[in-house]
């Protein structure tokens, strides 16, 4: 985790980090800056390392990857966070549009401690990723059924958390 000192004498960490104590890598940021900016990437799927101290890149899929096979790669028994650019066409507009949709997998069949530090990392990722319009918890795979994520996140008032998945 990142620290800070205040004048010089004890380290002050984020909230986030604090409340967990894993970093992030750096190679995490630069890859979705990837998908947000250049658009060589469907979707990026992280993981934790084997100490369960940093969260890293386990896959990424270019842009020829489907949502099929993005949610192949959050596996029973295991936590992932994933982003996933999805494409869509303005209603208004009738333009092709991108929102980048951030996933956390944290099945009921995960060990407790896992679930415990997936849940408490999660915001020191998103703070790193900066773009992502929405959010979606899953534990059960038909959670992440592309129907059942555009009937939850259309069904809040933000419009913005609607545009992914057009209502």
């Amino acid at each position: 985790p990142e620290a800070n000192y205040d004048q010089g004498r004890v380290p002050l960490l984020s909230a986030a980090a604090m409340a967990s104590g894993v970093g992030v890598e750096d190679d995490c940021v630069k890859q979705f800056n990837d998908l947000k900016l250049k658009h060589n990437l469907k979707y990026i799927v992280y993981g934790m390392n084997q100490d369960m101290t940093q969260i890293k890149v386990l896959k990424t899929a270019g842009p020829e990857a489907n949502y099929d096979q993005f949610k192949e790669e959050f596996p029973d028994g295991e936590c992932r966070y994933g982003v996933y650019d999805a494409e869509y066409t303005d209603p208004k507009t009738g333009g092709q549009r991108n929102k980048i949709v951030f996933y956390i997998w944290c099945p009921d069949s995960a060990k407790v401690r896992p679930k415990m530090i997936y849940a408490s990392s999660k915001d020191e990722l998103k703070k790193r990723l900066v773009g992502v319009a929405t959010e979606v918890q899953a534990s059960d795979k038909s959670e992440m059924e592309y129907s059942e994520v555009r009937s939850n996140n259309c069904s809040r008032r933000f419009i913005p958390v609607c545009a992914p998945f057009p209502c």
